[in-house]
């Protein structure tokens, strides 16, 4: 039985490392726009940079972006949005602007979080010593809060990993989808699905040893 399920998943390691290579894909793709737009809206949102008017639009935006499940935010996406725009839509690029939309409201309030504990005295001293806005933020501000909100961001990042799963539910032949596939083939659940979850063990590692190095990267220039 043992070398059985063994074989099993040798041979279904190539679709699987197939269906890897898309959630990756994904995952790079929406986990850009999430930390850029998520960067932008946290930082109009924070304390010091607040837009009398606009500051409560993207608040309300933000509010709604982490109030609606991601999986109703994909359906959305998918069988809403294409009718109300007019346009056809693939699985692929509806899979990465839902999850990019949803984990920019988790972002943005991770970066909130993380200007407004940075101390008044450093804007101040920014001011002081003559340093524009953009300036301020750039290299006083903006590498402190990488420091500070890097592991929280880094839970976001991996929760974006795990949500690429549910795009098996477009249709999209991603990680899940393509075990799932296997399994209905193969009548024999146990094995690819705990290839499965090895694999999204191994991104997940990757992706928080990138951020230790980072983090140890940054201490070390900060010390």
């Amino acid at each position: 039985m043992e070398n059985t399920s063994f074989d099993l998943i040798l041979r279904s390691l190539p679709l699987l490392l197939k269906g890897s290579v898309i959630s990756l894909k994904i995952f790079i793709i929406a986990s850009f726009f999430s930390l850029v737009l998520g960067s932008i809206m946290g930082s109009l949102i924070c304390i010091r940079l607040r837009c009398r008017g606009i500051s409560s639009v993207i608040e309300g935006i933000t509010f709604v972006l982490r109030g609606v499940p991601v999986y109703v935010q994909l359906l959305i996406t998918y069988f809403v949005l294409p009718d109300l725009v007019g346009i056809e839509l693939e699985a692929f690029s509806a899979g990465i602007i839902a999850l990019s939309l949803c984990s920019a409201g988790y972002t943005a309030q991770i970066v909130r979080g993380g200007l407004n504990a940075i101390a008044k005295e450093q804007w101040e001293a920014a001011y002081t010593l003559g340093y524009s806005l953009i300036a301020s933020l750039r290299f006083i501000i903006f590498p402190q809060l990488v420091r500070s909100v890097l592991p929280a961001l880094t839970g976001e990042l991996d929760s974006l990993l795990k949500s690429t799963a549910i795009l098996a539910s477009i249709g999209l032949l991603e990680l899940t989808r393509m075990g799932m596939n296997i399994v209905s083939r193969e009548m024999d659940p146990l094995p690819i699905y705990l290839a499965v979850a090895g694999l999204y063990i191994v991104i997940s590692a990757i992706i928080n040893i990138i951020s230790k190095k980072i983090e140890k990267r940054l201490r070390y220039v900060n010390n």
